[in-house]
């Protein structure tokens, strides 16, 4: 099956610093990946990198064959504007700050981007928010202000405003970690049905049972680079990378710790 995501050699530097170090990435449609590692390894701007949010120096992205970015100091041509409209258009991403314009309700908020990005009527706009706040459990808050939701509401309604756009692709990066406790299983839920719907997600997550419920393939990052990727019944149980292995204990000290105090 040919992928949907592709990442060549991917470089990306901020000055005298590496932060993904020659990465290459496939990921099919439809599957879910996730990406876990230590806090610098490169998983976040991976993501910012695939949503075209970051320049990078050396390497190429492609979404369904068609190139998103070229490292700056690599030859070769460049996607046109109206290319990268379109493919924009195929890549959702939510992050851990729900980003919602507050003078708006939920459902203008969802509504926004249909109707002046992809043109489409008041009308029409307002019944696919209505299925998309309805399909993460909404339907009731959306004439709500953000400010009168709760955090996990507040990301289900940041996911319900990306699906407007009918991604091919979804990133999500860290998007449980600004919340209580109490809220994170509401949104890992919403992700679980997207996953059982076939959208190809590429994921950042602290939540380790999450990613062996609902991940294909686990990726481990340290210092820019894949150390390691395979299914989680074997990332999680038999590591072959020591570096992978030495992150996984140390997250379980800290779990059991945690469980203790």
């Amino acid at each position: 099956m040919d992928s949907l995501i592709v990442l060549e050699q991917v470089t990306k530097r901020y000055g005298a610093d590496t932060v993904l170090d020659r990465v290459d990435l496939a990921v099919a449609p439809g599957q879910v990946v996730v990406v876990i590692g230590p806090s610098g390894s490169g998983k976040s701007t991976l993501l910012r990198c695939v949503a075209r949010l970051e320049e990078i120096q050396h390497g190429r992205i492609l979404i369904d064959g068609k190139l998103v970015l070229r490292g700056s100091q690599d030859a070769g041509p460049i996607p046109d504007a109206a290319t990268l409209r379109a493919l924009r258009n195929d890549i959702g991403m939510v992050f851990q700050s729900f980003n919602l314009f507050p003078h708006l309700t939920v459902l203008e908020n969802v509504t926004l981007a249909p109707r002046r990005v992809m043109g489409i009527s008041s009308a029409e706009a307002e019944s696919l928010a209505i299925e998309l706040l309805t399909r993460v459990g909404l339907e009731d808050k959306r004439d709500a202000y953000p400010s009168r939701l709760s955090g996990g509401q507040q990301q289900r309604a940041a996911i319900a405003r990306a699906l407007a756009m009918h991604p091919r692709v979804m990133l999500f990066d860290e998007v449980t970690s600004a919340l209580d406790p109490e809220l994170v299983g509401e949104v890992l839920k919403t992700m679980r049905g997207l996953a059982e719907r076939g959208m190809t997600m590429l994921v950042v997550t602290h939540e380790m049972g999450f990613a062996r419920d609902i991940a294909d393939d686990v990726i481990f990052m340290d210092c820019g680079a894949i150390v390691e990727r395979a299914p989680p019944d074997r990332i999680f149980v038999e590591p072959v990378e020591p570096r992978t292995r030495a992150f996984l204990e140390r997250l379980l000290e800290r779990e059991g710790g945690s469980r203790r105090t």
